[in-house]
């Protein structure tokens, strides 16, 4: 993934809120990112390999990397 991509500020903040609520409680939290986001309609997934299995800070701290929070 060679550009970063854009994701709206009020959806992540969404995404956290569900997150903080334990709506996502069986799921790894990049997991739970990827599905929320239905990142797998992306062609690059590779890249996407390490959010999805990341969990807690690591994967908040990848999210932020990957994304661009506008």
């Amino acid at each position: 993934m060679a550009e970063r991509l854009a994701l709206e500020k009020l959806a992540y903040l969404e995404f956290l809120r569900l997150l903080e609520a334990s709506h996502f409680e069986s799921q790894r939290t990049g997991q739970a990112f990827y599905n929320h986001f239905d990142l797998h309609r992306l062609s690059d997934q590779q890249a996407l390999a390490g959010l999805y299995a990341a969990d807690g800070r690591q994967a908040i701290k990848l999210i932020e990397c990957m994304f661009d929070i506008e």
